[in-house]
């Protein structure tokens, strides 16, 4: 009896060991499932090196950096229907594939629970996505799809001035999902299997599921069917994966940290294999932020978007009144801050978020209202940009009240949130601006990778000529010593006529640029930039009253 035992005791261990080495080579399996494959896919456009921060910069001169508000066209998307009593905010906007556009939102609304209102409190809200269509990326249209309830009606009267929800109906546009993201334009992701990534569910645990394309629920009821699960699950109940980070080889979501005394932060969520999330990296106020109690600076949250080979953080920026805290009493450090405005501000990474460049970020990009009943008093952008033309346009959601002013500050109105656009001229966050006086920028070395030199510029008033340099050593012709310099202590030449600048591609070799374009390719009289490829070089801008954005080589 004992042998049987004894046998019965070592098949259970070692049934144990089998299962944990199958279970081990399947996560191991799912994990290379995982990690995009980067040499599949379409080629990448050439980045471009823009100018939000000093990165390829060696020397300028009176240069003024500006940042560029977007401009402002209005609500776009607005709250109308029951299920969105407090609000909707838009998720995500990208090309439809019956044709226009494509909007997924979150729409949130407030619940009853018993018979009787508590005093002086908002009431509890629950969440769903829901879809929308467009033919001009403006105009709106809700589709009734039929997957899910959501509520009939509003009732004004059981806690005015609140639109609480009653009753069901399936005559609404709710999908029963979480909302997509565009792997292949904001991830830095190639690789086609997981070009759309898209959680299962809103607002609960979900897991991450990858698609090659996006149909929508209008013309095709089983799109869901076309997202496999990854095996892996998001880090947030309401937040999705950003982007790939092939630095460190690893996924990454950017939001809110927890336990954010004395400010709030935005954090860092990475992980590997989408099961083994880490915290350890965030975005901060810094001591040049302002800690004036009336104006006391937080980052409330951050959308994280891969572009142009770096990392941009849209963080909207909450503009705290500290002399109206919400509650007495946030621990030891600091007072709970909840009234307040909040902005929206461009931070760039070049480490994959793991640390942040703030030279554009200390004044809004997206500006919030100034009126108390502005519709745009808060403005938070959690929707990636979507390309039209030569423009960008942002969808932002944007609310008519303080952050919690509940009924602590309108107590007869109920403040709610709506989706508005913005639209800018393509990677024109930031400009070096030049006056009626010629400056000089003087760029770091670079590899000509292209056999065409691109600017984003607008030289429309006035003149851009860029020269082309290698750096070399120049004798100084005076005095009995040797002496030899390396730029950039030299500007283009010295008092000698000694240059760095190739034979051929001096500034005056090069064809005035005096237009206003996202893309113009420069031309130089006789040289071709193809016999300089593979090259270290630097150039050499000189801008007279005109506005430089970015350049790259194609």
């Amino acid at each position: 009896m004992s042998n049987v035992v004894a046998m019965t005791k070592m098949m259970t261990v070692v049934s144990v060991i089998l299962l944990a080495l199958l279970m081990d080579s399947g996560r191991v399996m799912a994990d290379e499932s995982i990690v995009p494959d980067q040499d599949a896919g379409p080629e990448r456009e050439p980045y471009w090196n823009l100018f939000l921060d000093d990165h390829v910069i060696a020397r300028s001169t009176g240069f003024r950096r500006i940042v560029r508000h977007p401009k402002p066209r209005g609500v776009v998307l607005k709250a109308d229907k029951p299920w969105e009593g407090l609000g909707a905010n838009p998720l995500y906007v990208g090309q439809r594939q019956a044709g226009g556009y494509e909007m997924y939102y979150r729409a949130h609304w407030p619940l009853k629970r018993g018979n009787q209102p508590p005093r002086f409190d908002h009431p509890p809200y629950t969440s769903k996505i829901a879809y929308a269509i467009s033919d001009d990326g403006v105009h709106w249209e809700k589709p009734h799809l039929g997957f899910m309830d959501a509520p009939a009606e509003v009732d004004r009267d059981f806690w005015p001035p609140y639109p609480m929800a009653q009753g069901k109906t399936e005559d609404n546009n709710l999908v029963p999902c979480g909302h997509p993201r565009d792997m292949w334009a904001h991830g830095n992701v190639r690789d086609p299997a997981k070009r759309f990534t898209m959680s299962q569910n809103y607002g609960q645990p979900s897991d991450v599921s990858w698609g090659s394309e996006m149909s929508d629920p209008v013309t095709d009821r089983n799109w869901l069917n076309k997202f496999k699960r990854s095996g892996g699950y998001k880090v947030s109940y309401y937040t999705t994966i950003e982007y790939w980070d092939d630095l460190n080889n690893e996924w990454v979501a950017l939001r809110q940290a927890p336990n954010h005394p004395p400010t709030r932060v935005g954090g860092r969520y990475a992980s590997p294999d989408l099961q083994n999330w880490t915290l350890q990296d965030f975005l901060y106020p810094d001591a040049h932020d302002s800690t004036d109690p009336r104006y006391f600076d937080e980052v409330y949250g951050m959308l994280g978007v891969h572009m142009e080979g770096i990392v941009f953080a849209f963080a909207y920026w909450f503009i705290g009144d500290e002399t109206h805290p919400s509650t007495e009493d946030r621990g030891r450090i600091g007072t709970n801050t909840g009234r307040g405005t909040m902005e929206v501000r461009v931070v760039t990474s070049r480490d994959g978020g793991r640390t942040w460049d703030r030279t554009s970020s200390r004044e809004a990009w997206i500006p919030h209202g100034t009126e108390e009943d502005s519709y745009d008093r808060q403005v938070r952008l959690d929707c990636t940009p979507l390309r039209v033309g030569d423009e960008d346009w942002f969808y932002a959601g944007v609310s008519n009240e303080d952050h919690l002013g509940f009924r602590r500050n309108y107590r007869d109105r109920v403040g709610y949130s709506e989706g508005a656009l913005y639209t800018q001229k393509h990677n024109r966050y930031v400009s070096l601006t030049a006056g009626n006086r010629p400056q000089i920028l003087i760029t770091k070395p670079l590899e000509v990778t292209g056999k065409t030199l691109q600017l984003n510029v607008d030289a429309g008033r006035g003149v851009v000529q860029v020269g082309i340099g290698i750096d070399k050593p120049i004798e100084h012709p005076n005095g009995g010593w040797p002496f030899k310099a390396l730029l950039p202590h030299y500007m283009v030449e010295d008092r000698w006529g000694n240059s760095h600048l190739v034979e051929g591609f001096g500034l005056d070799d090069c064809q005035p640029v005096n237009v206003d374009s996202i893309e113009h390719d420069v031309e130089f009289r006789e040289a071709k930039l193809e016999s300089l490829m593979g090259q270290t070089v630097r150039l050499y801008l000189m801008v007279h009253d005109a506005d430089l954005y970015g350049f790259r080589f194609k």
